[in-house]
């Protein structure tokens, strides 16, 4: 296992309980958006897996119009927390299980739907990832994913990504909405498409108490913030004068579809 996974782990590990009850992973808007294209495109799949699940939040969404859903993550600590909310919710067509999305243990061609959110910008290669989800997905399967994006401007993806590392040390990269496009693209799917685009305003406290981020490094992000040319600061949305700082995270649903013959 690489350093990176490793600190996934650990990270991950510690902070289960602060994911399950975050209110941008529970109750998302984008949960409704992604069943609703399903429901859509693909009306009846009987087998779906959400990678890097997390708390579970996205296999509980699927679970409502897929037969059967497989929930996989690095972190058993995730794993048991989501199980355990799956138990207390009474939804009984989840299975559970520990596994690399970049080396997932399942045959060619086996799911109707994949999903993965708010997720791969923690994976040393997406890339690599989505070539597991191309391998994995029957023709004209579906892949959905959803993650944060920065705008097209190298400075402000640098200063993000700092930013990010600083809070969360499993972070790996965010990238703008044409690259995360291009990685789709290259692992093989016959049409990619960004489907909405929208973002949330969140607390700097709250975003640091989620990730568990040392007070040393809270300080070095509003150093660093507090810094930065006042044109970066209105794109990130952070006002140094508030006295309840805050960020804007910009989000992407991208879906994805496997042609019939690759």
């Amino acid at each position: 296992m690489t350093d990176k996974k490793q600190l996934v782990k650990n990270q991950f590990g510690q902070t289960a309980p602060g994911y399950l009850h975050s209110e941008i992973h529970a109750k998302g808007k984008d949960l409704k958006w992604l069943t609703e294209e399903i429901i859509r495109v693909h009306p009846h799949p009987l087998l779906a897996l959400d990678i890097a699940t997390g708390a579970g939040h996205t296999a509980f969404a699927l679970s409502s119009c897929v037969q059967r859903v497989v929930g996989l993550d690095l972190t058993s600590e995730m794993v048991e927390t989501a199980k355990k909310e799956a138990e207390r919710l009474g939804i009984q067509h989840v299975t559970w299980m520990v596994g690399d999305a970049e080396k997932i243990s399942f045959p060619d061609r086996l799911f109707d739907i994949v999903t993965c959110r708010i997720a791969a910008h923690h994976f040393p290669s997406p890339l690599q990832a989505f070539k597991e989800v191309h391998r994995l997905l029957i023709s004209n399967g579906l892949f959905i994913l959803i993650d944060n994006y920065v705008p097209s401007d190298p400075e402000i993806e640098r200063l993000y990504n700092e930013i990010e590392l600083l809070r969360d040390p499993s972070h790996v990269h965010v990238y703008t909405l044409e690259k995360w496009s291009a990685l789709l693209t290259e692992a093989g799917f016959s049409s990619v498409r960004p489907a909405k685009t929208w973002s949330n305003t969140i607390q700097l406290d709250g975003w640091f108490d989620r990730a568990a981020t040392p007070l040393s490094h809270r300080e070095k992000v509003i150093e660093r913030l507090s810094g930065t040319p006042e044109e970066q600061q209105q794109v990130l949305g952070y006002d140094p004068k508030s006295k309840i700082p805050e960020l804007i995270l910009r989000k992407c649903m991208w879906v994805a579809t496997k042609g019939e013959t690759n």
